[in-house]
């Protein structure tokens, strides 16, 4: 949700099932299914106590073949990508070869000379298919 690549309505959706699945979820699950959907900000608010610091790797490589799945299906746009990636780099704690090769690409990509850096550094998360399915 942070970097707009969950609706909350998948969020919303996701606490129900987990509610309805786990025999003593967290309370934080329950402050979830109040919240309208669209409040993103109060939707991030009660997900807080769920987060786990820092975010795991297999979580972080989601999130960048989510964005590779996007920007390569045109439903999201290489400045888009580029703000996310931006986001990503700033507000999470990515391990230092991701933030490497992530940082890499963005600059490569600023300065113009290798205009499909991002889409190349992403390219390797590829191979984990669409997480948004």
């Amino acid at each position: 949700m942070l970097l707009g690549l969950v609706h909350g309505g998948a969020v919303h959706d996701w606490a129900q099932r987990v509610i309805e699945c786990d025999d003593n979820p967290p309370a934080a699950f329950f402050e979830v299914i109040t919240i309208n959907p669209t409040d993103l900000s109060a939707l991030r608010n009660a997900l807080w106590p769920l987060v786990i610091e820092p975010d795991p790797r297999a979580v972080l490589e989601s999130l960048f073949a989510r964005l590779n799945v996007d920007l390569a299906a045109g439903r999201r746009l290489m400045g888009d990508t580029i703000t996310i990636l931006r986001q990503m780099r700033s507000m999470l704690r990515l391990p230092s070869d991701l933030y490497e090769g992530l940082n890499a690409a963005i600059i490569a990509q600023a300065r113009g000379g290798q205009d499909d850096a991002v889409v190349r550094w992403l390219g390797q998360f590829a191979s984990r298919g669409d997480p948004g399915k």
